[in-house]
């Protein structure tokens, strides 16, 4: 007597989504926090760039919203094209890190700009940008780190990425 057993596992998994423009990212609340960063640190390093107080606390102020206003442009077109989808590190802790990083160096910008603030009216509107600069920079980073716990932690109602599909067939031969 032989016993035959055949065993057929189908695996199917979600791969990355192409490379692509998605308009509906620029819809979503990340990518509008991403367009007002963008928009206020354009606004901040203008007028910061108006007046003569580049060596008293100007130039800090110009860096920090240089410096965001390039990560942040450089983000949203990663989140845009979907790249984000093709890297392999943790993105999301990266990424939270970043705008850690971004709020700390807003807070001092902002305290830099307001501390310069009776000196003319141009740093008053840089002081007044600043703040609201670091305002959404800090909700980005909250909501950042939200979803890098929801990752971190999912819940248990979850939906299945992976399905697998098992057959097995058993063949008994009897031999006179």
């Amino acid at each position: 007597m032989s016993t035959t057993a055949y065993e057929h596992t189908t695996e199917t998994h979600s791969g990355p989504a192409p490379i692509r423009p998605h308009p509906e990212y620029v819809k979503s609340t990340p990518g509008l926090l991403k367009i007002a960063e963008i928009i206020l640190s354009v606004l901040v390093l203008i007028c910061a760039s108006i007046d003569w107080w580049y060596s008293i606390g100007g130039g800090w102020v110009q860096f920090v919203a240089a410096s965001a206003l390039i990560t942040t442009v450089i983000l949203f077109i990663f989140h845009f094209f979907n790249l984000i989808s093709r890297v392999t590190v943790r993105w999301n802790f990266i990424e939270f890190i970043y705008y850690c990083v971004f709020v700390v160096l807003y807070v001092i910008a902002a305290i830099v700009a307001a501390v310069r603030a009776h000196l003319a009216p141009s740093i008053v509107a840089t002081a007044i940008f600043t703040f609201l600069a670091l305002a959404v920079y800090a909700i980005d980073t909250y909501l950042m780190y939200k979803a890098w716990q929801t990752i971190q932690h999912p819940s248990t109602g979850g939906a299945a990425v992976t399905t697998t599909t098992t057959t097995t067939t058993y063949e008994t031969r009897t031999q006179y």
